[in-house]
C-alpha cells in the first residue's frame, strides 16, 4: 500500500494545475493564464476548470526563454562596444563654446554699490 502512494504522489509531481505552476515560475495566476492562452507554455485544458501542465514542459520553458533573453542581452551588449580592432577613442568634447575655465573677475561688482 506504501508503495502504490509513493507512486501516486510522484506521478502528482509531475503535473501541475495552474496555480501550482505560475508558483513554480513565480508569477501571478494572470500571468500564468496568459502564458496558457498565448501557447507560450504547453497545456491542457479538461474543462472550463482544471487546466494541467506537465512540470517538464515548465522546465522547458524556462530554459529557452532563459536562452532567448540571455542571447538577446549578449546581442545588446555586443552593439554597444567599440570594435576590437578601432583606435582607442578618449573623451569627445562638444564643438562651440569652450567650457569656462576661470573664475569670473567679480571687484567691479563688489565696487558698484555692494559694499558692507
Amino acid at each position: 500500500m506504501n508503495a502504490t502512494r509513493i507512486a501516486m504522489s510522484e506521478q502528482d509531481d509531475e503535473t501541475l494545475g495552474l496555480d501550482g505552476a505560475a508558483k513554480m515560475l513565480r508569477l501571478g495566476l494572470e500571468a500564468m493564464k496568459e502564458l496558457v492562452d498565448k501557447g507560450a507554455v504547453p497545456a491542457v485544458r479538461l474543462n472550463q476548470k482544471h487546466t494541467v501542465i506537465l512540470r517538464e514542459d515548465l522546465i522547458d520553458f524556462l530554459r529557452l526563454e532563459g536562452r532567448r533573453q540571455a542571447a538577446e542581452r549578449k546581442k545588446s551588449t555586443i552593439g554597444n562596444q567599440p570594435a576590437a580592432n578601432s583606435p582607442e577613442s578618449g573623451p569627445t568634447r562638444r564643438a562651440g563654446k569652450s567650457r569656462r575655465t576661470k573664475l569670473p573677475d567679480l571687484r567691479a561688482y563688489e565696487q558698484a554699490g555692494h559694499q558692507s
